[in-house]
């Protein structure tokens, strides 16, 4: 499990990532960039980045279904050009705001992408691992992210709205 450090965080960003999902069309999340100095390394700085999905998307471009397209996306947009792109530690976050049906807990996935020279490439699913309520609560907290839904009430720009939560017979949200 990737752990954080509570009290020596140097980098803290909240941000709207867009990109074009793999499957055509433009879709969005909520990027949080939590940064600390490594103790052992000079200069160099640990980032994890956690991706939070949001309702309202097109169906079916979900982050963990273009998780590569996602983290180029925010490494060229988001991650400051000194970070080594092969060490940072990605996070996938789901919970009521992903949503119109919550089936539980907030909670967090572990994507264990590979850079390869100038871009990540698709994990193979054993490389992707959800935390257990546990741990994510535990990790949650040490990276000081505030709720998704405050987050979003402050953000000064206008971001795609969720889908209202009642839908016609038969129509599931993402």
């Amino acid at each position: 499990m990737t752990t954080a450090h509570p009290h020596g965080l140097t980098l803290a960003s909240d941000a709207i990532l867009s990109w074009t999902h793999r499957y055509g069309a433009t879709t969005s999340c909520l990027a949080r960039l939590r940064g600390i100095r490594d103790p052992s390394a000079d200069g160099r700085l640990l980032l994890t980045v956690v991706l939070s999905e949001l309702r309202g998307q097109p169906r079916g471009h979900y982050i963990l279904s273009d998780v590569a397209g996602a983290a180029n996306n925010a490494h060229a947009q988001l991650v400051p050009g000194s970070v080594d792109p092969a060490a940072i530690t990605w996070l996938v976050h789901h919970g009521q705001f992903s949503s119109a049906d919550p089936t539980g807990p907030e909670s967090l996935t572990r994507v264990d992408l590979h850079w390869t020279l100038d871009r990540y490439s698709t994990p193979p699913w054993e490389q992707v691992i959800r935390l257990n309520h546990d741990e994510s609560r535990q990790l949650l907290d040490e990276l000081r992210l505030r709720p998704v839904d405050e987050v979003l009430a402050a953000m000064p720009w206008d971001i795609p709205r969720p889908r209202q939560d009642s839908t016609g017979p038969g129509m599931h949200q993402g």
